[in-house]
């Protein structure tokens, strides 16, 4: 899988996160939330993916609706200087795309996506604005390898992540015009394969309309009062998740275990460091190359273990972390020593959360383990 490498697949907790926040915005006792719509069109720069050279321009566009923050009183949102959640739809038609070895045509079809997304101020002036906007979520692609053997990708429906820099310039008293850059990526982390994945460079110009000025009387004293978190803290986790079988629908099973410390800087920012370790449910046999081959992922072991450390980007009770580590024992088909994981988890009482974490060789994509974590 090729990465714009970050969380970009665990969207079910995200749009947790995303929602709880959306709510929160009424509980809260924002005065005045001035909303807006978003329309912007699209053409790519670039069509790229790993190992695999794409020739073509995608066209499309994204309606977007910005929930204003700018007056929420979560401090994490503060010391963000966020400005929106921001929920986006993309579509991008991309029948102009060819491989360059093999340029059959309509080998990629339409790709729709529907993001959630964090939108920062950057930079501010009187009458301009600079912002960025990364966002995950979940994407259709229009043909796979099982459709019109698509080597790129092998499933419909994808994980996705997206992020932009757009220029927001005020043209009337309601009225934003936008220029930006983004970049979207397609993969399903190896559910399915093939999975290198699709990424999708374009340049945009829109306009933003605010809507009505929505206000709540609410009592926000206990929105001001610094956010409680430990400073300290100890996570015991388990996940399980499977990875493809190549050209197959069939997948191999494997089971993650973590167990790790936490360090927290501040209510937003911290550092972990810990123990991971894979079961495979099925190691590689070389008589059955085709059933059990896992590319970097292949062990002749039930057992791999590695040390891992790494920052975590806590947004209230959503966290999201990435970590490189270290392997103490993996009898690796291909001599893999070291790997990256990534994941989210939202913590759904103080000691307990759901987790969604990917691991990963270099920058492919090994399986994403879903589970429970729990922290003291």
């Amino acid at each position: 899988m090729s990465l714009p490498r970050f969380a970009n697949l665990f969207a079910f907790l995200f749009f947790l996160g995303f929602l709880v926040f959306a709510g929160d915005l009424r509980a809260q006792g924002v005065q005045s939330v001035r909303n807006s719509i978003e329309f912007s069109p699209q053409v790519s720069l670039a069509v790229f993916t790993a190992d695999h050279k794409l020739r073509g321009t995608a066209y499309g566009g994204e309606l977007i609706y910005h929930m204003n923050t700018v007056a929420s009183h979560r401090p994490w949102m503060r010391m963000l200087n966020l400005n929106s959640l921001d929920l986006v739809f993309n579509y991008k038609n991309m029948s102009d795309i060819v491989m360059v070895p093999d340029p059959r045509p309509n080998r990629f079809g339409d790709s729709y996506a529907l993001i959630a997304a964090l939108n920062f101020s950057l930079l501010k002036t009187k009458g301009s604005e600079l912002l960025l906007t990364p966002g995950f979520g979940l994407g259709y692609l229009g043909e796979t390898w099982f459709t019109n053997e698509n080597i790129l990708v092998g499933s419909h429906i994808n994980f996705s992540s997206r992020i932009a820099l757009k220029l927001s310039t005020q043209i009337g008293p309601s009225t934003k015009l936008l220029a930006g850059v983004d970049v979207l990526h397609f993969s399903n982390a190896g559910i399915r394969v093939p999975n290198k994945g699709m990424n999708v460079s374009s340049v945009s110009l829109g306009i933003a309309q605010s809507l009505g000025v929505k206000k709540v009387v609410n009592d926000t004293a206990s929105w001001r009062k610094p956010a409680e978190y430990k400073m300290h803290s100890v996570d015991v986790g388990v996940n399980i998740g499977r990875r493809g079988v190549y050209r197959s629908k069939d997948g191999l099973y494997k089971t993650g275990l973590y167990a790790g410390y936490n360090y927290r800087l501040d209510a937003v920012l911290g550092l972990s460091a810990g123990l991971d370790a894979v079961y495979y449910h099925t190691i590689y046999d070389p008589l059955k190359n085709d059933q059990t081959y896992q590319s970097k992922a292949s062990s002749f072991d039930r057992w791999r273990v590695g040390v891992a450390i790494g920052p975590d980007l806590w947004l209230g009770r959503l966290g999201l972390m990435t970590k490189y580590g270290y392997y103490l024992h993996y009898n690796s088909l291909m001599n893999i020593k070291s790997y990256w994981t990534t994941g989210l988890k939202y913590q759904v009482t103080e000691g307990l959360a759901v987790q969604a974490k990917m691991y990963l060789h270099q920058s492919e994509a090994d399986f994403v383990g879903f589970g429970l974590m729990v922290t003291r």
